[in-house]
């Protein structure tokens, strides 16, 4: 479902190629749970809470 990135870390284009990426994996499984009863805005918010969840549990990479 998500394909490496073709791009090295400090390219511009980087970071448009994994906007993208997100959005598409988004997008799908935000049209999957729809479609089994979940509202729209329930499964966002959910996503933007687990999100900030393993943002705040991550270490620096390298570290």
């Amino acid at each position: 479902m998500i394909d490496p990135p073709t791009k090295q870390p400090g390219d511009p284009t980087r970071t448009v190629e994994l906007n993208q990426t997100v959005d598409y994996a988004v997008q799908l499984l935000l049209e999957e749970a729809h479609l089994v009863g979940w509202q729209r805005i329930e499964f966002l918010t959910a996503i933007m809470e687990a999100a900030s969840a393993q943002l705040s549990a991550l270490e620096p990479e390298g570290g």
